[in-house]
């Protein structure tokens, strides 16, 4: 939308000019110096339409959108897996930043060293999407009480308290592998296959306990990476991504796209409309003048 209205701009000014000299091109006889003071009023009008659009093309914020387009690279993986599925956490980077992912395009495949180019947008304000980021968040505790547990093993010296710790530390990478496979089960029907254990559970404490974090703004603090097609370095599929919205410093943008749908353009903005519907006030003007003078 944007691309679209600033090249219509351009044409409508085009647009405006040639009605203008036009309309001085057909002045006649007597009314000449009449039609002539008219047309100096109507340029008046035709300046300050040009005025508003040069003025909405200086703030329209491109630059801050082009600023989310980051380049990413699949790093490595933690090592829990599920039926030959590794799950979160991801390692990558994003612009060179350290960041880490959770995955939530299940049937999209992707390699370690692998590169892309996605767009770093806001979470989208629906269930789904924060089903989805309360189970990687969930998922990140699990990851962090496990290696909690693994320390508290490693440290022990009683064997009795040693294998508890270890008990624990496998009982968080069932929780964290159950979050992994909920969160694909929110975008891929195919997910559902032979889910690991628990993934039903950790669902069912997503869908109940989501909504009460949304007041406390608490789903601003993470980002969806959508993938652009075609950017990735092999030939598979880029995945949707959720990460941590502190990893990285771009603003968030309001490219379209889902797990499954990718983006392919912007949404339209306030100012572009704005932009649009300006030009359209000004050709307006022209032809009103025009039909006047008739």
């Amino acid at each position: 939308m944007k691309l679209f209205v600033r090249a219509l701009g351009p044409a409508l000014l085009g647009l405006v000019f040639s009605a203008a000299a036009f309309a001085d091109s057909i002045e006649l006889g007597d009314r000449r110096a009449k039609e002539r003071s008219k047309m100096k009023k109507f340029g008046v009008c035709t300046i300050l339409s040009i005025a508003a659009l040069c003025a909405l093309l200086s703030f329209s914020p491109g630059k801050a959108y082009a600023d989310a387009i980051l380049n990413m690279q699949i790093t490595g993986v933690q090592g829990a897996a599920y039926g030959g599925e590794d799950v979160y956490p991801y390692y990558g980077t994003a612009n060179g930043n350290s960041v880490w992912l959770m995955c939530i395009s299940f049937t999209a495949d992707m390699d370690i060293g692998e590169t892309w180019t996605a767009v770093k947008q806001s979470i989208p304000d629906s269930p789904t999407f924060e089903e989805a980021v309360w189970l990687f968040n969930d998922a990140n505790t699990a990851v962090a009480d496990y290696n909690a547990e693994v320390a508290a093993a490693n440290a022990a010296t009683d064997p009795a308290v040693a294998a508890e710790d270890t008990a624990l530390a496998a009982g968080y990478t069932t929780q964290q592998i159950a979050d992994q496979w909920a969160a694909w089960e929110l975008f891929a029907p195919s997910a559902y296959d032979n889910p690991p254990t628990d993934t039903d559970i950790q669902m069912t404490l997503a869908v109940d306990d989501y909504a009460a974090l949304v007041p406390s703004g608490f789903y601003s603090g993470f980002v969806l990476y959508a993938p652009v097609p075609g950017s990735q370095s092999e030939l598979g599929t880029p995945q949707f991504f959720l990460g941590y919205g502190d990893q990285t410093p771009n603003a968030p943008d309001p490219y379209g796209g889902t797990p499954t749908t990718p983006a392919y353009g912007v949404l339209p903005e306030p100012s572009s409309l704005i932009l649009l519907g300006t030009g359209m006030f000004g050709l307006a003007g022209v032809l009103y003048r025009r039909r006047r003078s008739a």
